[in-house]
This record gives structure tokens, C-alpha cells and sequence, in this order.
């Protein structure tokens, strides 16, 4: 009996082989390079036709339309990057991208609605131009995507009008030369007890919602006022009108011991480059998912649907991730490989912000809160710091 199941073990690992084998030669030449340069296998990719399984009417009707517009946040080189495995796998279905500043992908395309005109398919990273969206009802059900369910429930909008297509975590960025990990907060009220990181040693950039709002949802408004009170009043952090990539630099270069929020990312590429810093999530760790939506009255609708499909396909998200290092949402990819720094971020509990909290009561009574603190005077903070008594320039 032994030696039966041994073979037929053999029989199916040489099966499992040759699938996997078969896998990687169906795939586009661009997808087959990122899993190389990443170390990764083709069974990764196990269970995509079924994923990328859109119906031929959209493949026909994409054909013929002029190219679904797409207002986003990437880099054209990294769009580029992101969407040659796209071009590969659908030669007949036309994107025209263009990257749009916030501005420009919400309040514009919302101003152009209301006087009749579609000036745009697919948006990524509407934020807080989401409720004007939502008011108009000019946004898209993507539940019909075969995609959507590669999501859990908690990353997508219960109308369907949104989808989220990458997470970010928004925790600490600190000085490996001046921090000890022994003094770094297990929870956010350790950052309050702590008097090491008084007097200027931590800073702040002008970014609650990027953080802040999704822990006063999660802990409440009670825990939330008291402790951006003592954040404010007892730590005394450097205040900065540097945006969350520019003070992670200065942390780098010892302006300050860490900085809030920090993007993974950024912390991620000095570290590799041997700088002296690293990253630290306290409990519970606040994660932004991006958003992307579909304009209802989308002029190429057939071609916004199936993009959008692929970028929500285990594809989409590792192509995304080798061009742009955004962490990846879909179920099947949540793992330590994908995610900086997943020793303080893995295993911990966590909060989630999703463009719907940015319209909420809830964000508007935080926003005025925080205000109050960030445009007085409250401790020495604020002073310190060649930039340290102005507002932020601009919105990361």
C-alpha cells in the first residue's frame, strides 16, 4: 500500500509539473519576465482563466470602441510597465491612460457630468470626490466583473461602485541609528506613555486621514479626541509641511527619530539601499485600500470593464507590483513576500480607510479637530525644524 501511494504522489507531482509548465508557456511574454525577475512560480497564477473569464460580447464590443479612458495615479512608465501583459493578452482592446492630479480626477470629471459630457472611463484614487460621485449615481456596479470576488468583502463598496485595487499601510518611519526597537510602541497609546519620543523627536505631516481617521473609527471618537489631545500636547511632535515622502527622507538623514505617516514603500527602497532606516507598525496597524470605479455612462464601456477586470486579477496585481511595489489585494496574494516589512505588520490587528470614510461625519468632526491642534501653537514642535511652522505645500 506504501509503495502505491507513493507513486501515485510521484504520478501527481510530475502531473502538478507539467501543468505548471503548460501554465507558464500560455502566459504573455511580459508576465512570464516580472515572475522571473521576482523569483516567483507560474502556479501562482493557477486559477486565471477562470478570473479573466470576461464574456466575448465585451471582447467584441471593445474591439470597436475608440479606447477606454483612464484617469490614474501611476507614472506613464509604469503604466506602461503595468499593461504590457494587458496589450499581449488583449491586442484589440485600446487604453488611452493619462496620469490626473486629484483635482482632476474627481471634482472635473464630476463638473463635466452635471453639464453632460464623459470625459473619462476609469478613475483610480477618487478619495473624497467619491460622495460627488455617488450623488449623482454615476458610478458603475462592478459585481458583474468575474474579478470582483477575488476581494474580500471588507475591499470592495457594498453597491458594488467601487473596487479596491492595491493596500497601503501608514504606520512609522524611524532612524535605526537613533531608535531602539525596545522603544518602539506596541500600541498607539504606548506613543503617548513614552517620554522618548517627546520633544520633537517624532514628526508629523499634515496627513489624519492617511492614518488617523481610520483608527478613531475603529477605537471611537472618545479614544480618538483624547488622543490626538495628547498627541498634540505631550509628545509635542515636529510639526512639518513636508509631505509623508519627504519627511520619510529626512528621518533617513536624522532630522527626527521617526515620522507619521510613513508609506512602506519609500522606507522599503532606502532600506535596500542600505540607509539607516526601517519600519514599524503599532496596533492596530491602518491600511488605505485605493480605489478604482467606472463611470456609469462610460463611452467605452466594454474595454474600462475588461481593464478593470484584469487589474483586479492575480495578473494585473503582480504586474502592478513589479512595476510600482503596491502591495496586492487580491485573497489569494496576501502573503509576507508581497509586503514590506511583514515582521511588524503580519499577525497584527488592523483598520481599514476606504474613500466612503472620507465623506463621513466622523472624518469632518476629526478634520476640526486635528485643525485646531496643527494651525496653533501648542507645545515647543513646532518650532523645530527649518519647515516646521507652515501647513503642508501639497497632498500626497
Amino acid at each position: 500500500m506504501e509503495r502505491q501511494i507513493l507513486a501515485t504522489a510521484a504520478a501527481f507531482g510530475l502531473s502538478l509539473a507539467v501543468g505548471t509548465a503548460a501554465v507558464a508557456a500560455d502566459l504573455p511574454k511580459a508576465t512570464q519576465k516580472a515572475l522571473a525577475e521576482l523569483k516567483l512560480d507560474a502556479s501562482i497564477m493557477n486559477g486565471l482563466d477562470d478570473e479573466l473569464n470576461v464574456p466575448r460580447a465585451w471582447l467584441d464590443g471593445a474591439a470597436k470602441e475608440d479606447g477606454a479612458i483612464i484617469l490614474g495615479t501611476w507614472r506613464e512608465r509604469q503604466f506602461l510597465d503595468i499593461t504590457e501583459a494587458f496589450k499581449e493578452r488583449y491586442p484589440t482592446v485600446k487604453l488611452s491612460y493619462h496620469r490626473a492630479g486629484t483635482t482632476a480626477r474627481g471634482i472635473k470629471v464630476v463638473i463635466a457630468l452635471r453639464e453632460g459630457r464623459v470625459i473619462a472611463d476609469v478613475i483610480t484614487s477618487v478619495a473624497d470626490a467619491y460622495f460627488h460621485f455617488k450623488r449623482l449615481k454615476a458610478l458603475a456596479d462592478l459585481r458583474e466583473l468575474p474579478g470582483f470576488k477575488n476581494l474580500a468583502s471588507d475591499h470592495v463598496a457594498k453597491d458594488g461602485t467601487w473596487a479596491s485595487f492595491k493596500l497601503s499601510y501608514r504606520c512609522m518611519g524611524y532612524n535605526t541609528n537613533q531608535v531602539k526597537k525596545a522603544d518602539l510602541p506596541k500600541t498607539w497609546d504606548d506613543l503617548l506613555t513614552n517620554p522618548r519620543w517627546r520633544g520633537g523627536k517624532l514628526a508629523l505631516s499634515n496627513h489624519p486621514n492617511a492614518w488617523l481617521l481610520a483608527l478613531w473609527a475603529a477605537k471611537g471618537e472618545k479614544w480618538g479626541l483624547d488622543f490626538t489631545r495628547r498627541l498634540f500636547t505631550e509628545v509635542d511632535p515636529q510639526q512639518r509641511k513636508e509631505g509623508m515622502t519627504a519627511n520619510t527622507a529626512l528621518t533617513v538623514a536624522g532630522e527626527f527619530h521617526a515620522n507619521i505617516p510613513a508609506p512602506e514603500w519609500r522606507a522599503k527602497t532606502y532600506a535596500d539601499k542600505g540607509a539607516p532606516i526601517s519600519y514599524h507598525c503599532p496596533e492596530p496597524v491602518p491600511i488605505t485600500g485605493s480605489q478604482i470605479v467606472m463611470l456609469e455612462k462610460a463611452k467605452n464601456k466594454n474595454g474600462a470593464r475588461i481593464f478593470i477586470n484584469w487589474m483586479l486579477s492575480r495578473e494585473g496585481q503582480i504586474l502592478q507590483y513589479a512595476a510600482t511595489a503596491s502591495v496586492p489585494i487580491h485573497k489569494a496574494l496576501q502573503q509576507p513576500r508581497f509586503i514590506p516589512f511583514a515582521e511588524t505588520i503580519i499577525g497584527k490587528p488592523s483598520v481599514l480607510r476606504d474613500d466612503e470614510q472620507l465623506n463621513s461625519d466622523l472624518h469632518k468632526r476629526m478634520a476640526k479637530v486635528w485643525a485646531s491642534y496643527w494651525t496653533k501653537e501648542v507645545g515647543k514642535g513646532r518650532k523645530r525644524g527649518k519647515k516646521g511652522k507652515g501647513k503642508r505645500k501639497k497632498k500626497e
